[in-house]
């Protein structure tokens, strides 16, 4: 089994934030660990998981997005204006 078959085998259906991996032989321990540490830092599931621990209200979290857009506004005219 080819690492292409492994990685089709490894998706769950209907299930985003799932981390399935494969392993048979003692060799393979290494490319399944490798496999999960990737595949949960992607999903993005322990991020939730942090971000859930402590609740933030909606008024805070708009104001973080609206500060960090407004920066990147800043930042993107910064750098049309120099170009």
């Amino acid at each position: 089994m080819n690492k292409k078959q492994k990685h089709h085998k490894t998706i769950i259906p209907g299930h985003a934030t799932g981390v399935n991996v494969l392993g048979t032989n003692r060799e393979d321990l290494a490319y399944a660990l490798k496999t999960f540490k990737r595949k949960v830092k992607s999903s993005g599931a322990l991020e939730k998981l942090k971000d859930n621990k402590t609740f933030t209200k909606p008024s805070v979290k708009r104001r973080e997005q609206l500060n960090s857009a407004k920066y990147l506004q800043q930042i993107k005219d910064f750098h049309q204006k120099n170009s």
